[in-house]
């Protein structure tokens, strides 16, 4: 099982193939909304973002991957591997999309399990979320062997 976690007011940019990826996946996916935090210095919206996240990841639990753009990227054929193998081990596969501002290193660090890009580039949130849910989409699709991905 896939979840993802995402920081964000709304989808309204991309909400169009955002729900059709979300209604082919069905139960193989779960996504968790956290509104960001609009008050307070950065320092303060940081923290509480991050508060929020990790509230939610003590109780959804599963293998939790950061998404950012500056970390390691993966082929689709690299990232079918990995998700296979850990959802194995692990049974569900936890995406973080984090706050505008980044994340809290001393909350977050010590239960991360991997950091994870989807390229070097900056996408908005909604954007980066779509190419999250249809790489999930093209790894189930090869799994499946439907021919989505050629």
């Amino acid at each position: 099982m896939f979840q993802i976690i995402i920081v964000s007011d709304s989808f309204n940019h991309f909400e169009k193939p955002i729900s059709e990826y979300i209604k082919r996946l069905g139960k193989d996916i779960k996504i968790i909304k956290i509104k960001p935090e609009k008050n307070g210095e950065i320092s303060t919206i940081i923290r509480k973002e991050t508060e929020k996240i990790k509230e939610v990841l003590e109780k959804e639990k599963g293998f939790i991957i950061w998404l950012d753009f500056l970390w390691d990227e993966l082929s689709t054929e690299a990232f079918n591997e990995f998700a296979n193998k850990t959802i194995q081990r692990q049974s569900k596969l936890t995406f973080v999309i984090g706050g505008s501002y980044w994340y809290d290193k001393e909350l977050m660090e010590p239960i991360l399990h991997k950091k994870l890009s989807l390229s070097k580039m900056t996408f908005p949130h909604s954007m980066a979320f779509l190419m999250l849910i249809e790489q999930i989409y093209r790894i189930k699709s090869i799994e499946k062997n439907t021919g989505y991905h050629h």
